[in-house]
């Protein structure tokens, strides 16, 4: 029973350590997108397609961690492709310091496209870009537009040169962690961690029903 006891309390600590360790950043996604896709663009070779993200629009201040790239691939032209990520500076001239652009492939199924940007280590404060470069000519890939109600932070052109699109919200997000900025409003949208940690608790209760059986045949 002594055994037992020890490989529960083994089990618990590092499911805490996991769940401590995925909880360090309280994420939040930055859209100005409805996520109804209602048109889409197919930018040519060496086009751009950025949003700037603007924190105070989401009642955000401080610093914060980029974590993740999202990108809609249309489901309305469903072409796939590469593309070229970057995150751009405050106005959008140039990579942010310490970013590195990605080159992205889109694959089936259409949707949402996610890139893992936490690696790179890229604090954000104020303003920043989420921009793609287009890699090839024709329909490869073809970006997702809403236009329901535009908020004007979709541009075209390049960095250092770009036109506010007034017609159309592009549907590129990011979500970033904080580290130690403030919400002051309630227009971000967190990210659900129960979903998460799901899969940590469901291992917490098959470890402990073993250790149950293997200590049952112990004591017989």
């Amino acid at each position: 029973m002594r055994s037992f006891r020890l490989l529960a309390v083994t089990v618990l600590t590092v499911v805490l350590t996991s769940s401590f360790t995925l909880n360090a950043y309280a994420v939040t996604e930055l859209k100005y997108d409805d996520g109804v896709e209602e048109s889409y663009a197919c930018p040519s070779q060496n086009e751009w397609r950025a949003v700037e993200f603007v924190l105070s629009d989401f009642g955000l201040s401080g610093s914060w961690k980029l974590l993740t790239a999202r990108f809609y691939q249309s489901t309305m032209e469903t072409a796939y492709g590469p593309v070229e990520l970057h995150v751009l500076n405050s106005d959008g001239s140039g990579d942010w310091p310490g970013s590195t652009p990605i080159t992205v492939t889109t694959t089936p199924p259409a949707g949402w496209n996610d890139v893992d940007l936490s690696g790179q280590n890229v604090i954000v404060s104020g303003d920043f870009w989420i921009a793609y470069k287009w890699l090839e000519t024709g329909l490869h890939p073809c970006l997702g537009l809403e236009y329901s109600a535009v908020d004007g932070r979709s541009y075209y052109g390049s960095p250092g040169s770009w036109t506010v699109d007034g017609t159309y919200d592009y549907m590129i997000r990011a979500l970033i962690g904080s580290l130690g900025g403030a919400a002051v409003g309630d227009v971000v949208e967190p990210v659900n961690k129960l979903v998460v940690f799901a899969p940590y608790v469901a291992l917490l209760g098959v470890i402990a029903a073993v250790a149950v059986i293997i200590c049952k045949k112990t004591e017989n």
